[in-house]
């Protein structure tokens, strides 16, 4: 039902006899206990089946006693993905359902996991989401704005300072990120081949590196730091070639991965069909399924 939604068709009695394993007398309870307790209202229009004009997305959420939606977020919890995290939980909330989170490295780890139901939704780049998701492959996006997942002049170039010329003639070493679709593309972006000597490296890790002098340069998703890099003795400078600062930009939007058939996943992708932007604070649209109110955040890391 919360999959189908306001204005969408009941399923059969026989697909609930058959996909739950109950017979019919059980599913007439169980849809009359629902319209009497105000988690629905239907309109039966005869041989063209039975449509949904009402529900009650709490009662039907508490009801299916569904459990926690399950955010899978990139490593470290760069700024923007948090706030993608409490604008998912903020949506949530209403039907007392907590959102809890989760951290994975790489967006393809991250959709095998939604595809193997071991988390609800998926957050990636819109360069990754192009990447991977193939069209018709059963997948629910939500893409938002640009700079969303990679905040204008969040992606930085760190090196140690003065600067990798500190060692005349030495060949530069750049860190890569060989399980980081979007690091590569940068760093073959910004440090073109004959540029250095890449070396495979964590992108979460990038300052420490530099610092232990395993690389002298690499690119890095800025994030909150206790310590200053610029006081542990590192220079960040903001990307400088123009194919890497476009791609940049071509890459920055948060895409939320969902399967087809994820009640979460349904939910949030209503937000775009609706033409709601998920950032925003707007309550929902009546009949959404994801009533608005001033419910406390339910995020759980």
């Amino acid at each position: 039902m919360l999959r189908a939604g306001v204005g969408g068709r009941l399923p059969t009695t026989v697909h609930y006899q058959e996909s739950l394993g109950v017979g019919s007398g059980t599913v007439q309870k169980a849809l009359k206990d629902l319209r009497n307790e105000g988690a629905m209202s239907l309109v039966a229009r005869g041989h063209q089946g039975t449509f949904i004009t009402g529900l009650d997305a709490a009662l039907l959420w508490s009801a299916a006693r569904l459990s926690p939606v399950h955010l899978l977020l990139p490593p470290n919890a760069p700024p923007e993905s948090m706030r993608v995290a409490t604008a998912v939980a903020e949506r949530f909330a209403p039907l007392g359902a907590y959102t809890t989170v989760g951290h994975l490295r790489g967006a393809e780890p991250r959709l095998r996991s939604i595809e193997a139901h071991q988390a609800d939704i998926a957050l990636m780049s819109a360069g990754a989401a192009g990447d991977l998701l193939a069209a018709g492959a059963g997948h629910r996006t939500l893409t938002l704005g640009s700079g969303t997942y990679y905040a204008p002049g969040s992606l930085v170039v760190v090196t140690r300072t003065p600067g990798p010329g500190h060692g005349a003639g030495a060949e530069l070493r750049i860190g890569i990120d060989l399980d980081s679709d979007d690091h590569q593309r940068l760093t073959h972006a910004e440090f073109p081949e004959g540029t250095g000597r890449y070396v495979p490296t964590d992108f979460t890790s990038v300052p420490r590196a530099v610092l232990l002098g395993e690389i002298d340069a690499g690119i890095w998703h800025t994030v909150d730091s206790l310590i200053p890099l610029d006081a542990a003795g590192l220079t960040v400078v903001p990307l400088t070639r123009p194919d890497a600062v476009e791609l940049a930009r071509a890459i920055s939007a948060a895409v939320l991965v969902a399967t087809r058939d994820n009640i979460p996943g349904v939910l949030l992708a209503r937000t775009a069909n609706e033409g709601r932007d998920l950032l925003t604070t707007s309550p929902p649209a009546p009949g959404s399924g994801l009533p608005g109110g001033d419910d406390p955040l339910r995020l759980r890391v």
